[in-house]
């Protein structure tokens, strides 16, 4: 055996180490078919075995799209549940369900920051198979990693529901993008409850990412200028909008005595000068995360055919309406499970119009607060549906 082959072979072998353990076992299991020695066994032996490694290399980095891979991630939070109701429930299973259910959170988070409200957050990466040709997250890839998301929002927040044999059906979802996800980038997708109606129940959806740490800098909290000019040429990073936004990404240097600053402000005002002021729009969440792009996607909730109200599925999944840490929705529920003489199916069916114990109405409190964010959200579907007559 020749020196370079003996090179060779031990770098192959320091690079097998430092892959991780399945993926090691894939490439010893189809190196001997990349081999030139044995014509019997090689794959297409034309073909030079550089290039070989090379397809298997961009097969290998691809694994995240093959076939049944995003089933395995939808459902992934379903079969964990499953595996988790098969190691600890035991009896009839009232204890398990009380400690995987939401049982006297609120619904919103609180003002006091007590309560976080229903909460959902599955951290993803913006791998090359996701990424378009430009180095960014592909618009078509929102939706496709927004999915398994979703999925274990309504695992984390639904299960008693699921465990009376209901299910969910999604009406429709709205994507705005803000700013682009570069490729290789560890981001968020952190799932909350923005509002209900009589049928529809909103989740909204942040798909954030927090900025590398400078040296140079210590890392602060994104703060409201509304004093701030706008950069005279817009970066592929400032917001689709013209409206004021915080301060972000400073844009590149220019000149004063060469281009004047051009303040969309200044200009709206000039023209309309009755106009209201323009709000405001947040580039970060609360925690300083940046937010490139929001999903608002409407569900119904489905028993058989039936639909059933949100504030009667928040209640029997034992989220609070009134107070923070009110646990009573959850033991009427599980009575109403107890009760033999009428099934909790028919109850899910329209029996809950002729309850007398109505433990699903909204404190005047949570009422308010979810008026007000479905006041902002039907502007979506309003919208958008006044476009169908152009």
């Amino acid at each position: 055996m020749t020196p370079s082959a003996l090179v060779s072979r031990r770098s192959a072998g320091v690079l097998l180490q430092s892959l991780p353990a399945p993926v090691a076992r894939a490439v010893q299991q189809f190196a001997p078919l990349l081999s030139l020695g044995d014509s019997t066994k090689s794959i297409l032996p034309f073909i030079p075995r550089p290039i070989k490694w090379f397809i298997l290399f961009i097969f290998l980095l691809n694994a995240r799209s093959w076939p049944g891979v995003w089933h395995v991630r939808v459902f992934a939070s379903v079969i964990r549940i499953r595996l988790h109701a098969l190691l600890y429930k035991r009896g009839n299973g009232r204890k398990w369900w009380t400690t995987i259910s939401p049982v006297g959170r609120s619904v919103f988070p609180t003002p006091d920051g007590s309560d976080k409200g229903a909460l959902s957050i599955l951290k993803f990466w913006a791998s090359p198979d996701d990424c378009d040709w430009n180095g960014h997250l592909s618009n078509s890839c929102y939706a496709k990693n927004l999915d398994p998301a979703r999925m274990q929002a309504c695992v984390d927040w639904f299960p008693a529901f699921f465990g009376d044999n209901g299910w969910v059906a999604l009406g429709g979802a709205h994507y705005h993008y803000i700013r682009e996800i570069p490729i290789n980038t560890h981001y968020e997708i952190r799932m909350s409850i923005g509002g209900w109606e009589d049928k529809w129940i909103y989740l909204v959806a942040k798909f954030v990412s927090r900025p590398k740490k400078s040296k140079s800098s210590s890392p602060t909290k994104p703060y409201y200028n509304s004093h701030a000019k706008p950069p005279t040429i817009p970066t592929m990073t400032t917001p689709s909008t013209p409206l004021a936004t915080e301060t972000s990404t400073p844009a590149e240097p220019t000149t004063h005595g060469a281009l004047a600053h051009l303040d969309a402000s200044t200009l709206d005002t000039k023209l309309a000068p009755n106009a209201p002021p323009k709000p405001n729009l947040r580039t970060h969440d609360e925690d300083g995360a940046l937010i490139h792009c929001i999903a608002v996607s409407t569900y119904c909730f489905k028993h058989g055919r039936i639909t059933v109200p949100p504030r009667v599925v928040l209640a029997m999944c034992g989220f609070s309406l009134t107070e923070v840490g009110d646990k009573s929705n959850w033991t009427n529920a599980n009575t109403l499970r107890d009760r033999r003489s009428v099934r909790i199916s028919d109850f899910l069916r329209g029996g809950w119009k002729y309850e007398e114990n109505q433990f699903w109405e909204v404190s005047p409190k949570v009422e308010a607060e979810r008026a007000r964010r479905v006041a902002d959200l039907k502007k979506l579907t309003e919208g958008l549906n006044g476009l169908r007559t152009y």
